[in-house]
């Protein structure tokens, strides 16, 4: 075979999880549709997460796209012998395509609360400095991907109950009934109990709509620190792996950032204290005023603060000392935490998150599977993106037959901060032969 007729392929960046597709190519990098990935220059890095062509494995060719037509002869309604799919992230999606390329042709129901569009979320916390707005972080929308893998998509639609018995799932755009149901809710972004008036007005980016609400609010702050003659001011409680890129992103696009942590450094939690020493300098060096071992005491609302802007008043204690400021935009980054409302109404096995057989990722005797964010697999939550494309692999291979077991792996962390990239791996596994 010439290298002309050799299949494309796509690759997987295992910190991330974003796909470099050879027939697409990467227009960002200025690579061509067509790059065979070992073409591609040796100083090239993940677009998402900056980690090097190390970090790729080759994965499976993408299947032949459906078209209208054959996604018009899919037109499937409502079936108890289909798979019904809760939520429409990049684990929702997985699933569907998984199930497709396992060579499932039965009915497929996805139901989501937002629109279905697909974008790359490890991009929410990096993308303002780069200037792009929440258009810009769309990949695919929901229709092009319910009409590509002949999905049945209820957009806005909240799942209220799901009646496990009955294979039910009842929405606010109605019920939907199959054999299996896939969970996919992901997580929200958890807001800690902070006292004062202005708590309401800390912004939290979880997903693109909170990104563009967010990119909203500091244009307007913006706006008002340039009629000011000043640049415009930011506080972030929370100084977790979104919070320092929040950080990091924001003093990159101008802006006076206070970082403000419980901990004594940045990403404790995660980093040896010399490391975390090194990035709070590295922040430093951006502008970014980190404040470790920090108590907020009141979150404030300005009494100049018109109803509609963002702007909040901030009094924490740190160093013995006390502090007060005033900003144009305040968030919070406190994490995240999986979203069980519907799991745990519908009586699923619930730990941190829906427990599921660390091998099959089901429960409730095999009827329900959940992946991603809102799973707990041998005791873990989902983190990271990277493991969800072999998630929905062994989901749908339970569902078709061909069962896929699920080896869960130590997650690789990419903090995602130009001031001082890092990647944190798993610590190797003790020599045996050493205890």
């Amino acid at each position: 075979m010439s290298e002309a007729t050799r299949a494309l392929k796509r690759w997987l960046c295992e910190a991330c999880g974003l796909v470099y597709d050879e027939a697409r190519g990467d227009a960002d990098s200025g690579l061509a549709p067509g790059t065979r990935f070992e073409d591609i220059p040796a100083d090239w890095c993940c677009p998402v997460c900056g980690v090097t062509k190390a970090d790729f494995r080759p994965i499976d060719p993408a299947p032949p796209r459906l078209g209208a037509s054959a996604a018009a002869a899919r037109a499937l309604r409502p079936s108890a012998d289909g798979v019904v799919v809760v939520g429409a992230g990049t684990a929702g999606w997985s699933v569907a395509r998984a199930l497709r390329e396992a060579g499932w042709s039965g009915p497929i129901t996805l139901a989501t609360a937002c629109d279905g569009t697909l974008y790359a979320k490890p991009m929410l916390s990096v993308a303002l400095a780069r200037g792009l707005d929440a258009q810009a972080l769309a990949e695919r929308t929901g229709a092009e991907l319910a009409d590509e893998l002949g999905v049945r998509l209820l957009a806005h639609a909240w799942a209220l109950e799901l009646d496990v018995a009955r294979g039910r799932v009842v929405t606010t755009r109605g019920t939907v009934r199959g054999a299996h149901v896939v969970l996919a809710t992901g997580a929200r972004a958890r807001r800690p109990a902070l006292p004062g008036a202005g708590v309401a007005r800390l912004l939290s980016v979880n997903d693109l709509a909170a990104y563009a609400r967010l990119r909203e609010a500091f244009e307007a702050a913006r706006v008002r620190a340039l009629a000011e003659r000043r640049a415009p001011r930011l506080v972030i409680v929370g100084a977790g792996l979104v919070g320092c890129e929040l950080a990091d992103d924001f003093a990159g696009a101008g802006a006076e950032v206070t970082l403000i942590e419980a901990r004594a450094l940045p990403l404790a939690e995660r980093l040896d204290a010399d490391t975390g020493a090194r990035l709070r300098n590295a922040l430093a060096t951006r502008g970014v005023r980190f404040s470790g071992g920090a108590a907020v005491r009141e979150v404030l609302v300005p009494s100049a603060a018109a109803a509609d802007d963002a702007q909040v008043g901030l009094v924490w204690d740190a160093g013995g000392a006390s502090h007060a400021g005033r900003f144009d935009l305040g968030l919070v980054a406190a994490g995240i935490e999986p979203e069980l409302r519907l799991a745990r109404r519908a009586g699923l096995p619930l730990a941190r998150g829906v427990v599921v057989d660390a091998r099959t990722l089901s429960c409730a005797d095999g009827r329900v599977f959940a992946l991603g964010d809102c799973a707990e697999v041998d005791g873990r939550l989902g983190c990271t993106v990277e493991p969800i494309g072999r998630q929905a692999r062994t989901i749908a291979g339970a569902i078709v037959g061909r069962p896929e077991p699920y080896v869960a792996s130590d997650p690789v962390w990419v903090v995602k901060t130009p001031s001082l990239p890092l990647t944190i791996r798993p610590a190797p596994a003790a020599d045996a032969r050493s205890a």
